[in-house]
């Protein structure tokens, strides 16, 4: 006989045609049912158990579906939110400034002095294949960051990402849904063989032989678009080298000994030659660019030829007092052998 005393779970609770409460876990989040048994609802977004998406789910990746479903379904409420705690908060700032509590913001850079340059770079996102969901996802921050690089550069170059497949477009139209109005970068499905001529074309890879002296108006510099925790390494190169394309490096090597390999991010491969193109200095561009836990790893090249050439100066110096030394030991053994005659 049916115990009709049973105490349903809090959680997740079905309704079924008799008076007996049954218990699914689902999730330890918000949950209720309808008099439908299939049609539920998750932190207030209904849904159907029914509907062949939630069909054959474990009820972590069912979790994971509804929490997705509810981000997306709460934006517009966020953004607005975000948008009012700004206001506020710079309403707060100007309030502190006109107190003399703290200084004003420096003056915003003239636009006089922003001057686009002829350089143009491709973003090479055709490894999404390659690379796992948290890796793509990476990827799509470090694009972001060379658009903010590229606003912020006194000389912005033209970027355009080839290979945009809807992997990467899907993230950014659920992280970043404004990048269609991105000014100087455009996005395409098309290869960059399609895009330019071969002949313009220099693909950065670490493993090239050649090194990058600087960089020329008249050519379009790739940037390989992988996140892989070196899992492919050589990827890049052997890609260009198969399609005929040049290689080079940026010479980093001739100003950093690294203790790793010398493969930088996409946003830091970037940024250094925006900062190059604005101070037309490597060593400049790559101190103030390479993270610092990389930089206190590697060592200055110049640097170390200075402690090289101090240690010949000792060396020297040593080697000049040890022959006064051993002149002067056989002036004194000639003396002693003169008395003892």
């Amino acid at each position: 006989m049916a115990n009709n005393d049973q105490t349903p779970d809090p959680e997740v609770t079905t309704t079924t045609t008799s008076t007996i409460s049954t218990t699914s876990t689902i999730s330890n989040d918000e949950a209720t049912t309808n008099t439908n048994s299939n049609i539920r609802t998750y932190q207030g977004i209904t849904y159907d158990m029914n509907d062949p998406k939630y069909q054959g789910l474990s009820k972590n990746a069912l979790k994971r579906l509804l929490k997705e479903e509810v981000w997306n379904a709460t934006r517009n409420e966020r953004n607005k939110y975000q948008k009012e705690k700004k206001k506020r908060k710079s309403a707060e700032r100007r309030k502190l400034i006109q107190e003399g509590v703290i200084p004003p913001p420096p003056p915003k850079r003239q636009k006089t002095e922003i001057e686009p340059s002829s350089v143009r770079v491709v973003m090479d996102c055709s490894f999404t294949s390659y690379m796992h969901d948290t890796e793509n996802k990476s990827l799509q921050a470090q694009l972001v960051r060379c658009h903010s690089a590229n606003r912020a550069g006194l000389h912005p170059m033209q970027i355009t990402v080839t290979s945009f497949d809807d992997t990467l477009k899907d993230i950014f139209e659920k992280k970043t849904p404004t990048f269609t109005n991105w000014k100087n970068i455009e996005f395409t499905k098309d290869s960059y063989l399609d895009k330019f001529d071969k002949s313009n074309l220099v693909y950065l890879s670490a493993d090239s032989d050649n090194v990058v002296r600087e960089l020329e108006d008249d050519k379009v510099y790739i940037i390989g678009g992988i996140v892989d925790k070196n899992r492919h390494k050589g990827l890049c190169h052997n890609k260009a080298t198969e399609q005929g394309i040049a290689t080079a490096a940026l010479p980093i090597g001739e100003y950093l000994q690294m203790a790793s390999r010398k493969v930088l991010t996409v946003n830091h491969v970037y940024e250094i030659m925006i900062k190059w193109l604005e101070t037309r200095n490597w060593e400049k561009a790559f101190l103030e660019i390479i993270p610092g836990r990389k930089l206190k790893e590697s060592k200055l090249i110049g640097d170390e030829n200075q402690e090289e050439e101090e240690v010949n100066e000792v060396t020297t110096s040593s080697s000049t007092d040890n022959n006064d030394i051993s002149n002067k030991n056989d002036e004194d053994n000639k003396e002693d052998k003169e008395e003892e005659q």
